[in-house]
């Protein structure tokens, strides 16, 4: 079966995505409207470290003369157009973020790439943004230390790119809260979130697997919290197309074969072998589909092994599920 998140997620999100004209030109992003209906599943905290910093719409351009961890540790600047020196500024707005951020209980956020402040996987630097760094712009550096579960906009991209970061969180998230005090609690845990691993890198999946094998008994509590962000950050790895097909199909049928799938309705959903070749729209809808499977008749698949649900939804399962059980006595 598997894991039901009840709680609705709280994600951060760069302001100027979610459509809040706060931009240097006063411009905005919509991209959450991407979500569709399942932007009702999560509760959004946007903020903007500009704003927060002092600098107003519409405002002067900003450049860093280094990647944001730099600017963080003090070997590099951030400077507007005309050569005032703003660092202390915007790592105060940045601070400020995080501040409210933690206070909303947040732990996941959505940011602008490439933005000198929000930028996660790259960023520009230089006083025309000439240089394409592949790093990370302030305050997204920031964040990176608190070791929460980042996610870029390029997340919007696709919709197969949407589902992947979405599964991921979702198991991040349980695995954050699970408790791994002990041996038994740990390896539970991995038996859970290994599949999402196994599935993006085979290789950490296995020596995690054969790490938690290992363990003395009675393992130390640093011992176990180190194998638990080993797994966490093995669940911010992103998949391939021709990996997410593959897990589905080889999930698919060995419900299939194991006969599991006899009498549930799948809403004519018919998965095809990773030969046939589809879009990533196609297999996304795919793979959503069995979590709608799954989550129906817990059923674990293994593509998505943590699901969120409202708990009315749950109860309205568990409660068709028991009366399902009750007709076949």
């Amino acid at each position: 079966m598997p894991e039901i998140l009840t709680e609705r997620p709280v994600i951060g999100v760069s302001a100027c995505l979610y459509d809040c004209p706060v931009r240097y030109n006063g411009k905005r992003f919509d991209a959450v409207s991407h979500l569709g209906r399942e932007r009702g599943d999560f509760r959004f905290m946007p903020v903007c470290p500009e704003c927060m910093a002092g600098f107003g719409v519409p405002r002067e351009p900003i450049h860093l003369t280094g990647p944001g961890p730099d600017v963080l540790d003090g070997t590099a600047r951030v400077v507007t157009r005309r050569g005032r020196d703003v660092t202390a500024e915007l790592v105060a707005g940045a601070q400020a973020c995080v501040d409210a951020l933690e206070r909303a209980g947040v732990r996941v956020v959505i940011l602008k790439e490439e933005s000198p402040s929000c930028g996660l996987l790259k960023t520009k630097v230089g006083n025309h943004r000439e240089k394409d760094v592949k790093a990370s712009g302030v305050f997204g550096a920031l964040l990176q230390r608190k070791r929460w579960f980042l996610v870029p906009d390029a997340a919007f991209d696709s919709p197969l790119k949407w589902w992947d970061w979405r599964r991921r969180m979702h198991a991040w998230l349980w695995l954050s809260d699970r408790s791994t005090a002990t041996n038994g609690e740990l390896a539970d845990a991995w038996h859970v979130v290994k599949f999402i691993v196994q599935e993006t890198q085979r290789t950490e999946a296995d020596a995690i697997g054969r790490a938690v094998a290992a363990l003395p008994r009675h393992a130390a509590a640093e011992e176990l919290e180190a194998l638990r962000s080993r797994m966490l950050d093995a669940l911010r790895v992103p998949t391939t197309h021709e990996r997410a097909l593959s897990a589905m199909w080889k999930s698919y049928t060995y419900h299939r074969k194991r006969g599991t799938l006899e009498g549930v309705d799948v809403h004519e959903l018919t998965v095809r072998s990773p030969e046939v070749r589809r879009n990533a729209t196609m297999l996304a809808e795919e793979l959503l589909t069995l979590e709608r499977v799954s989550f129906e008749n817990d059923l674990l698949f293994a593509s998505s092994p943590v699901l969120y649900r409202e708990r009315r939804r749950v109860r309205a399962r568990d409660e068709a599920l028991g009366k399902a059980a009750d007709e076949e006595e």
